[in-house]
């Protein structure tokens, strides 16, 4: 996925000093890695959030807080070739840093029937590049880290993972086709 707070922005009415607002209080704030780790929930997040913006926009923050994993743009070539390799007899898991209402969007919408299963920081209340969410995955699924390959766009994610043994690939979605031939020879 695409995951640009400026994209997902650009999705709602917003002048430009509202999306630079918004994009600060929301998308940089402290409590948005938060969120991720599972510290607090998006709701309590939210009232955070509208007690720092002005009363014109306390019901954009609370639309956006609502709907913007609808917002997230994704990569169709990507979800091809998921499917191609499922088809093929891999298996593909989710491990993401997320909150519980993004995991949820994925896990309940048809980009859930992608995954073989799911590991989301908030819900375990642990985030990449900690070694024992990999772990985590690692049990839950009955993985071996040798016959693993971990897929991530930052480069400590990358490092973690490869520390455990498991194989990485650092991707940007420039870099498809030789992700492509990484797996497929």
């Amino acid at each position: 996925m695409n995951y640009n707070p400026d994209e997902i922005l650009n999705h709602y009415e917003l002048t430009p000093q509202e999306h630079d607002l918004l994009r600060k209080t929301i998308f940089e704030s402290k409590e948005w890695p938060e969120i991720d780790a599972g510290k607090i929930n998006e709701k309590e997040a939210m009232e955070i959030f509208i007690g720092r913006v002005p009363v014109e926009l306390k019901n954009k923050v609370r639309q956006i807080m609502l709907t913007w994993p609808q917002n997230v743009d994704f990569y169709e070539s990507v979800f091809h070739f998921i499917n191609e390799l499922r088809e093929d007899g891999y298996k593909i898991y989710a491990l993401s840093n997320t909150g519980m209402e993004f995991a949820n969007f994925v896990k309940n919408s048809s980009m859930g029937d992608y995954f073989d299963g799911f590991v989301f920081s908030a819900q375990e209340k642990m985030m990449k590049p900690d070694k024992q969410i990999y772990q985590c995955l690692l049990k839950r699924y009955d993985l071996k880290p040798e016959e693993c390959l971990f897929v991530d766009d930052l480069e400590n994610n990358i490092k973690a993972a490869s520390e455990l043994g498991i194989q990485a690939f650092t991707f940007k979605i420039d870099r498809l086709d030789e992700l492509k031939k990484k797996i497929l020879g």
